[in-house]
């Protein structure tokens, strides 16, 4: 259990005092704001949260609220309704907003991790260290860019699931096979990879799986394992083993997926 200095009050603030910590706040989403502002009610609007840390206000359950505010309302003067938190730290204020829950909108899984991230969490934090140990880097963000994961709800749950050193493994085939290009970073490429290794772990040749996958594109595993309706990671891993397995007249391996 995590024990804050939950000590608040109830006021209001001049919104220009409002500040968003970027360290682990998701970007606005304007067509979220919009929606907010077309369907706004007086009546259901919440108290933004907000800490008061180093003399500043930083908002950490709210920013849409207070974004869709002041579209509504330009004047200088707006005044907002807050809940202030005194006492809490930078690492709290993630925390807090990674665990907003109940009437507040679920934060999607990037900027939760994000959250984690920069509070501290001792699991996300080994997980982006593993990441960078196997030549990617943990992107929280939703760019598509050159050894970007932004799969991090998958990779987290890979990285819970294996020791450290599989992890790596896992990543590193990834690395290899595809240098990194965006598509291998997808969700189905590592789930499917996850299991594949899992499943033939001290069976497969790694030269001959690394020399076959680099001939494939991961968007054709992707396509392929879709085809499937269901199946979840399964439906990618036994790509990966067909593919492992073409024009193999020897050492093929079962399908046991």
């Amino acid at each position: 259990m995590n024990n804050y200095n939950t000590k608040f009050k109830y006021c209001q603030l001049n919104a220009r005092l409002l500040v968003v910590d970027k360290a682990y706040q998701r970007e606005i989403q304007q067509d979220r704001v919009k929606r907010i502002v077309a369907n706004f009610n007086p009546a259901l609007v919440n108290p933004i949260k907000v800490s008061h840390r180093d003399g500043r206000y930083y908002v950490f359950d709210g920013q849409h609220t207070l974004a869709s505010l002041r579209m509504q309302n330009h004047s200088p003067s707006l005044m907002v309704d807050c809940k202030v938190y005194e006492g809490l730290t930078q690492e709290d204020e993630a925390r807090l907003f990674a665990e907003q829950n109940g009437i507040s909108r679920a934060v999607e899984s990037i900027a939760k991790f994000k959250a984690l991230y920069a509070a501290g969490d001792v699991d996300v934090v080994e997980m982006v260290r593993l990441v960078e140990c196997s030549g990617f880097y943990m992107d929280f963000s939703k760019s598509k860019k050159i050894n970007r994961i932004t799969a991090v709800a998958k990779t987290y749950k890979v990285f819970k699931a294996v020791s450290s050193s599989d992890f790596i493994e896992i990543l590193s085939l990834i690395k290899e096979s595809w240098e990194g290009i965006p598509e291998s970073l997808n969700t189905e490429i590592i789930g499917g990879m996850y299991l594949f290794y899992k499943t033939y772990k001290g069976e497969y040749k790694r030269k001959t799986l690394v020399t076959q996958l680099s001939k494939v594109s991961p968007a054709i595993i992707i396509r392929e394992g879709k085809a499937f309706s269901n199946g979840g990671d399964a439906r990618f891993a036994r790509q990966i083993l067909n593919i492992y397995n073409k024009n193999l007249r020897t050492n093929r391996l079962d399908d046991k997926i």
